[in-house]
């Protein structure tokens, strides 16, 4: 989702999804077979929660470049779910068919993610933001005359 009219991060089907990744993953790390695993079980917690925080922190930068320079961070750290997984999987903790579930949960937020990115990076991002901006500013003016 393009995020010309989202008014807060929780707005993006991108966070959203990110979080919905964030919140199995953390249902996975529950499982019994990760009691003996806490690094790996926190690695893959971390990452997750840090793909979520990195797409919401961008939102907040109101900058479409830094914006886009944060979503690429949380797809650095989805990736990095990814291949927790795998180890997951080398060590025997998960199936190979659960760690394809959740890698193609995850492939599909990566798409999200570069398809915002293009938006971000885009002219139209540029001419959103600067509109946007303008409207601020004169709403602001509109505040301090009254």
């Amino acid at each position: 989702m393009q995020n010309r009219g989202a008014k807060n991060y929780r707005e993006l089907r991108v966070w959203e999804s990110a979080r919905a990744v964030k919140r199995a993953l953390y249902q996975l790390t529950e499982h019994p077979a990760f009691d003996n695993e806490k690094r790996l079980s926190e690695q893959i917690r971390e990452s997750a929660a840090s793909a979520a925080s990195h797409i919401s922190e961008g939102f907040g930068r109101f900058e479409p470049l830094d914006h886009a320079r944060f979503l690429r961070m949380g797809k650095a750290s989805l990736i990095e779910c990814q291949n927790h997984l795998v180890d997951a999987t080398d060590r025997g903790i998960i199936s190979d068919d659960v760690r394809q579930e959740h890698t193609d949960r995850i492939a599909e937020v990566l798409r999200a993610v570069g398809a915002l990115i293009a938006y971000l990076q885009s002219p139209d991002a540029k001419r959103n933001a600067e509109r946007i901006k303008r409207q601020r500013a004169e709403r602001r003016r509109r505040r301090e005359k009254q």
